[in-house]
C-alpha cells in the first residue's frame, strides 16, 4: 500500500496550512468572542477551492470527474488546526452537492447549484433523535414535514438543507422556514441555528430517496460527514498540542520549562499518538469511501467515535499544561476544548447504534 501523496495532494495540503496558520489561526479569536466568521473568510477561501469544490464544472462548480474524500480528509485535517467552527463553514456545501448530484432530479440540481454558484451555502441535518414527522402526499409524491430541525452548523445563513430523516432523504429551501439563530459555546462562528417546521411542503423533484434507497443514500451522506469530522477532529487535536508545547517552552517553573516535566510530556505524547491514531483512520475511511470498499460505512463511524474521543481528551490535556492560563480566553485552549464538544454531538450517537444493532441481531439468533 502507497501512503505517499500525489504532487496535487500534496499542493493541497501545503496550501491549507498556510491558510490554516497564517488566517484561520489569527482570526480564530475574535471571531469566536464574536460569534461570526470575519467578512474575508468567504472570498479567501473561494480563491482557494472551497465551497464549489463539490459542484460541478457544468453548473458554474469547480468538479470534474469523482469526488476525492480521501484529498478533502487531508484537507479538513489542516483545517481542523485552523479553527474548527470556520472549518464547518467552509465543509457545509460538499454533503448537499455530492448528495443532489448523485440523486437529485434537475429541479432539484438547478436550484441548489444556482444557489452555491451565486455564493450561498447549504448545510446537512441528520434527524437522529426523530424529531420530524414525514406526511407523504399521495398525489404528486411530495412531502409535508413538520418539527423542529437542527441545531446545525451554517443553518442560520444557508439556502438549502440536505435533511435526512427516517428512510427519507431530501433538500429544503430556507426561504420562508422559521429559523432560529443561537450561538452554542463549541463552534461559534459557524452560524448556528434550529428550524421549526409546521407542515413544511417539500415538492416531489426535491425528494432525493426514500425507503431502502433512501437508507442506503443516507448511510452514504453519513459516511461523508463522519469521515470529515473525524479528520477535523484530529487536526483539532494536533492544533493542540501545538498551542500547548509552544506555551510550555516559554513558561518556566523551578528554573526550567514546563515543556521539560516528565508528565506533561507524556501528555503531550498520548495526545499526539491518539491525533495520529485518529488521522489515519479518517484516511482510511475516506479511502474506503473513494474505491466503495464494503466497509467504508463502519470505516466512517469508527473514525468519528474515535476521533471524538481523542479531541476530548487532547484539549482538556491541553488545558492542563496551561494551567490557569487555560481558563483565560486571551489563550487558545479553553475555545479548543470548548469546539471539541460539537464532534461528539453531531449526527447521531454511533456507539448506541452499533449497541442496538448488536442487541437486535442476539435476538433474531
Amino acid at each position: 500500500m502507497d501512503f505517499r501523496l500525489d504532487d496535487e495532494q500534496e499542493m493541497i495540503v501545503q496550501t491549507i496550512r498556510r491558510f490554516a496558520d497564517r488566517d484561520l489561526r489569527g482570526w480564530a479569536a475574535d471571531a469566536d468572542r464574536a460569534g461570526a466568521p470575519p467578512e474575508r473568510l468567504h472570498a479567501m477561501a473561494a480563491e482557494l477551492g472551497f465551497f464549489l469544490d463539490a459542484v460541478p464544472a457544468a453548473s458554474g462548480g469547480a468538479l470534474d470527474g469523482a469526488y476525492a474524500h480521501t484529498t478533502r480528509a487531508l484537507r479538513g485535517f489542516e483545517l481542523g488546526r485552523g479553527c474548527a467552527g470556520m472549518a464547518a463553514l467552509l465543509e457545509t456545501n460538499v454533503e448537499p452537492a455530492l448528495a443532489a448530484l448523485a440523486w437529485g432530479q434537475p429541479a432539484a440540481k438547478q436550484a441548489l447549484f444556482g444557489s452555491l454558484a451565486a455564493g450561498g451555502l447549504a448545510t446537512f441535518a441528520h434527524d437522529s433523535r426523530g424529531l420530524l414527522e414525514i406526511e407523504i402526499e399521495h398525489t404528486g409524491g411530495g412531502l409535508r414535514i413538520s418539527g423542529k430541525l437542527g441545531p446545525t452548523p451554517a443553518l442560520a445563513t444557508a439556502s438549502h438543507v440536505l435533511v435526512a430523516a427516517g428512510d427519507v432523504l431530501f433538500l429544503v429551501a430556507t426561504e420562508g422556514l422559521a429559523r432560529q439563530p443561537i450561538t452554542p459555546s463549541g463552534w461559534r462562528v459557524a452560524q448556528w441555528a434550529t428550524a421549526t417546521l409546521d407542515r413544511h411542503a417539500v415538492p416531489a423533484d426535491f425528494v432525493l430517496a426514500r425507503g431502502e434507497p433512501g437508507r442506503t443514500a443516507i448511510a452514504a451522506v453519513l459516511s461523508w460527514i463522519r469521515t470529515s469530522l473525524a479528520a477535523r477532529a484530529a487536526g483539532v487535536a494536533t492544533g493542540a498540542m501545538e498551542y500547548a508545547h509552544a506555551y510550555a517552552r516559554d513558561r518556566v517553573q523551578f528554573g526550567q520549562p514546563i515543556s521539560t516535566f516528565e508528565s506533561l510530556i507524556r501528555l503531550r505524547d498520548d495526545a499526539l499518538t491518539g491525533a495520529a491514531s485518529a488521522r489515519l483512520m479518517a484516511l482510511y475511511a475516506a479511502w474506503a469511501i473513494d474505491t466503495a470498499a464494503p466497509d467504508a460505512a463502519d470505516a466512517a463511524s469508527r473514525a468519528r467515535v474515535h476521533a471524538g474521543d481523542v479531541v476530548a481528551r487532547a484539549t482538556v490535556d491541553a488545558l492542563q499544561i496551561f494551567g490557569g492560563y487555560g481558563f483565560v480566553n486571551d489563550y487558545p485552549a479553553e475555545k479548543l476544548m470548548r469546539d471539541a464538544r460539537a464532534f461528539e454531538a453531531l449526527y447521531g450517537d454511533e456507539r448506541l447504534g452499533r449497541v442496538l444493532a448488536a442487541k437486535a441481531q442476539a435476538k433474531a439468533r
